[in-house]
């Protein structure tokens, strides 16, 4: 389809002016798409396709591309993300752990298209093959008649060839406008016929025309379904016919449109209080001139080419050499008879009638040379180890202990600065999310409170720590029970007591059920967090003064990375072996006013180690006994005034058959299963009939 330029009225409106853009971008990316060592000759390489002319009869590949691609991205996303966030105008850091528990739960849940781990994964080999990535940051609200099905933030990775992004920026953060192309379903457009209002005019032309939708196939070739020999069935369903809409975000407004129909489908303002274009951009290496920055794979494409040819050229040489081309005198042999096979006769006029051709043994001799050599520059160019592969003598394979380090510090250094754009991109994402909280987490105004699961050892005893489900006496509360009591004249037993205390108590941190209540008395206040019966979990209730206050989102991508958590584990067990097994570090955190929490430092250890419920290994402790506490030897008033001791003729006081020394007898052992023996109680002590007070260890 011709594209028209429109020159000086790209101003008339803003139809104009979104197709112009659109113009500009889909050409710029089909160029993408399309040049020698583009995207599609990056998709081939990945997949593995050799080109058509390849000159060999050979047509091996070495999957190198996407070995290389797939172990980048499971080493930098391999677990869960672990972040933080830094208070700072109107913040402070209790609020800040609320806003983080609140965005770690919304990182497990924004699962619409695979869980973010897969996504972020997604995104990250789309930027390695092609530059750049991008993806949606919105705002998601699902509603099945009166059933919210999900209320929260989502992020949605976007297909490359249909990202259209402002030529003249730098990076999308200063980007004055972005498209995105969808290849949308009529009937779900028809759905959300309120939030396009040009919808009508769109269903009047796509009438006039007759036709069942718009083939994407027609836009582009999708390179994957042609390497599958698939066909690109988006838009040829008659069912539900497919038209192409492409939305342009700007820091001011939205605008989506059919460029095929010349429809403006809406035009608003943009709904987000952030006032930012809503997408995510992740680019690993940046470069002068181009916004979408430099491809990882381009490169390295003649070095993979190279390594194709080696091993296909290695196998023709080995055919060859397997079964070698014979020479032949003419007439002297039925060609007929001559077979490769055991017992063949071969018919011929002379023995030297055929002989086979002797080629030379040297291009196989060097295959391994050659082969390594191509090998270890495609691995440094990748910033990968070359595993097998001697970078002080090619021909030996085996790799020394200096180059395996410096191999690994190469590779770290790579997967880090990779970690750095990938949490700049990830705290963008962050970012608009904190702003969408504060816009629409609260926007029904009937809703008072949001409840998160509180799960993890770390983020329960914090919340714990501070007394979130705590309750308290106020002062108030504490003068008003000082009024009783005095109007009382103090004559009150310990039970009202009690009972006046456990009334007076209110939440440390209160949550109003009913805060618009006009009745001061029937307020309903609850804690901020309840922990369930277990005790290893709870939930916490947010309010709209939680969202308050401004903060900064640090990502630590590094706990995303393959083996962080054995990083994290080797830590835990070396402090607990520093401070168990050596003194001077006990004595010099106590000389700084610093006690070792022992119990936590062990519980953490064990449940890294992988141990669930490690807290069960740590029952409370009994009471402390006195330091002459002897269950042998108990007060004499006791026993003298009780019936268990029976004084002998000596002096001596017998029980239960063992013999002390002395005027006093042993008080009995208590029975079993009872705690300190109160069950059984011969001399009445319990019930105050015995013969003196009962002593018992504190």
């Amino acid at each position: 389809m011709a594209k028209k330029d429109l020159g000086a009225n790209i101003q008339d409106t803003p139809l104009n002016e979104c197709l112009f853009h659109y113009n500009q971008w889909r050409d710029d990316n089909d160029n993408r798409r399309t040049r020698p060592n583009g995207w599609d000759a990056i998709t081939d390489a990945y997949w593995g396709k050799l080109p058509d002319d390849w000159p060999y009869d050979s047509r091996v590949v070495d999957p190198r591309i996407r070995t290389t691609v797939i172990e980048k991205d499971a080493r930098l996303l391999n677990n869960k993300l672990r972040g933080r966030l830094v208070p700072r105008e109107g913040g402070d850091m209790l609020s800040a752990r609320v806003n983080n528990a609140l965005l770690e739960f919304q990182w497990d849940n924004a699962n619409h298209g695979g869980t973010m781990l897969s996504k972020w994964k997604r995104t990250s080999q789309d930027t390695r093959l092609y530059a750049s990535a991008f993806a949606y940051v919105c705002w998601k609200h699902e509603k099945d008649e009166d059933e919210i099905l999900f209320d929260g933030n989502e992020f949605v990775p976007l297909d490359v060839r249909d990202s259209g992004l402002d030529p003249t920026c730098t990076n999308i953060r200063d980007a004055k406008w972005f498209q995105r192309r969808e290849w949308a379903k009529v009937e779900d457009l028809e759905k959300d016929s309120k939030l396009y209002p040009g919808l009508s005019q769109l269903r009047s032309k796509l009438a006039d025309r007759g036709s069942g939708g718009d083939r994407r196939d027609n836009a582009y070739q999708n390179r994957i379904l042609q390497l599958k020999g698939l066909n690109d069935r988006v838009g040829n369903d008659r069912v539900f016919p497919t038209v192409e809409i492409v939305t342009e975000y700007r820091t001011d407004r939205w605008i989506t449109f059919a460029p095929k129909y010349k429809v403006v489908l809406r035009d608003i303002k943009n709904p987000y209080d952030h006032h930012r274009i809503p997408i995510v951009q992740l680019t690993y290496y940046r470069i002068t001139g181009d916004p979408w920055g430099e491809s990882e794979i381009e490169p390295v494409l003649p070095l993979w080419r190279a390594i194709q040819a080696n091993l296909c050229g290695y196998l023709d040489t080995m055919n060859i050499h397997m079964r070698p081309p014979l020479k032949i005198i003419e007439d002297q042999v039925r060609i007929e008879t001559i077979v490769f096979g055991p017992e063949a006769q071969w018919l011929m006029n002379r023995q030297d009638s055929v002989m086979e051709y002797q080629g030379s043994p040297q291009p196989m001799q060097l295959f391994q040379t050659t082969h390594s050599a191509l090998v270890q520059n495609f691995n440094n160019a990748m910033g990968d180890i070359s595993q097998g592969v001697s970078n002080i003598d090619n021909t030996n394979p085996d790799k020394t202990a200096t180059e395996i380090k410096q191999s690994t510090t190469q590779q770290n250094s790579r997967d880090q600065d990779n970690q750095n754009q990938l949490a700049e991109a990830i705290e963008d994402m962050m970012g608009m999310w904190l702003s969408n909280n504060r816009q629409f987490l609260f926007a029904d105004k009937n809703k008072q409170e949001y409840i998160l699961r509180i799960l993890g050892s770390e983020l329960f005893a914090y919340f714990k720590k501070a007394g979130m489900d705590e309750m308290e006496l106020t002062p108030e509360a504490m003068q008003t029970i000082g009024d009783i009591i005095t109007q009382q004249g103090g004559n009150l037993s310990e039970g009202d007591m009690n009972s006046l205390i456990e009334a007076g108590k209110t939440p440390k941190f209160p949550v109003y059920d009913n805060a618009y209540e006009e009745n001061p008395s029937e307020i309903m206040a609850k804690t901020k967090m309840r922990v369930n019966d277990v005790g290893d979990g709870a939930e916490m209730s947010l309010v709209p003064e939680d969202l308050v206050g401004s903060y900064d989102y640090i990502a630590d991508v590094k706990s995303m990375a393959i083996g962080a958590n054995d990083a994290l584990t080797k830590g835990l067990h070396q402090a607990l072996e520093m401070i168990t097994t050596n003194p001077q570090v006990a004595q010099m955190l106590m000389q700084e006013g610093v006690q070792p929490k022992i119990k936590d430092l062990f519980i953490a250890v064990l449940e890294q180690d992988g141990l669930n419920d490690a807290e069960r290994f740590f029952p409370p402790a009994p009471p402390p006994e006195p330091a002459n506490f002897n269950p042998m030897v108990p007060d004499p008033n006791i026993v003298n005034g009780g019936q268990d001791g029976v004084q002998l003729a000596n002096g001596q006081v017998q029980t239960q058959g063992q013999p002390t020394q002395g005027n006093v007898s042993p008080q009995p052992l208590p029975q079993q299963g009872l705690p300190g023996g109160a069950s059984a109680d011969p001399s009445g002590i319990m019930s105050g009939q015995g013969g003196g007070p009962l002593q018992l260890p504190q």
